[in-house]
């Protein structure tokens, strides 16, 4: 599925049909890329040849369904307080028309659903390999945490070189936006990728040991977790390294 959303950004990018957009424009592309998540896999047959999961298991108990909602939670999150650290310390702001909602073009609270499933799908891939192809000691603690900054910053810095494609979206500083502002949003999957992975996974230390299947409930706590994890990892960044007032004195 992220081929045929992927694909279309490079061609939306490449003919810049989005000058040909407005709002209800935006929405529609966006929309679009995240059903691609949200409906598709409900669809009957195809979840079975995407290799998505069982039809015939209840909704709710699916893997895909505590996957978007993990990350339905996390994207709202993201979109709707962190971004204002963008605003503030980077000096980043949007400039396209669309509708918005706090500030932030609501459009993109949909395309960072498709955006983040993609990467949560990878970095589980990553850190299953490593879970299953060592030994549970502290080396493998130490590498694995290794593992989860290089992919955060790494998947930060790609999506801060390929948006800079899209001119509606400018930063004061472009070189810092790539250097630091990249660490910046990296921290949103220090907390994340990690977090995102122990939905449904089993203990791979412990062969025997039975699956513990989430609930709606779980995931969705675990999402809110990660989201208040990532809000004080900022705050406590903004704090350190920036003189910047995130709020303006009344």
């Amino acid at each position: 599925m992220a081929l045929l959303w992927i694909g279309s950004v490079v061609v939306v990018i490449a003919t810049q049909a989005f000058e040909r957009w407005g709002p209800w424009g935006y929405m529609s592309y966006c929309s679009s890329c995240a059903a691609l998540y949200l409906l598709v896999p409900y669809t009957p047959g195809l979840a079975e040849l995407l290799h998505i999961g069982d039809s015939s298991t209840a909704w709710h108990e699916r893997y895909i369904t505590k996957a978007n909602l993990w990350i339905a939670i996390f994207s709202f999150i993201g979109n709707y307080w962190y971004t204002h650290y963008f605003y503030r310390v980077l000096k980043a702001k949007y400039t396209f028309d669309a509708h918005m909602l706090n500030d932030v073009p609501i459009c993109l609270y949909l395309m960072t659903h498709a955006y983040f499933m993609f990467y949560h799908v990878l970095s589980n891939f990553a850190i299953r390999f490593v879970h299953t192809r060592y030994e549970k000691n502290t080396a493998r603690f130490v590498f694995t945490c290794v593992l989860v900054a290089v992919m955060a910053y790494m998947t930060a810095v790609g999506e801060a070189v390929t948006i800079a494609a899209f001119p509606y979206y400018s930063f004061e500083d472009r070189h810092s936006a790539i250097v630091i502002g990249s660490a910046f949003y990296g921290i949103y999957f220090l907390a994340s990728f990690p977090m995102f992975y122990s939905i449904d996974e089993p203990d791979h230390d412990r062969a025997s040991a039975p699956v513990t299947y989430w609930s709606l409930e779980r995931t969705a706590v675990s999402s809110f977790a990660a989201g208040m994890i990532v809000l004080c990892l900022l705050d406590f960044s903004r704090l350190a390294f920036t003189h910047v007032e995130l709020f303006s004195a009344l």
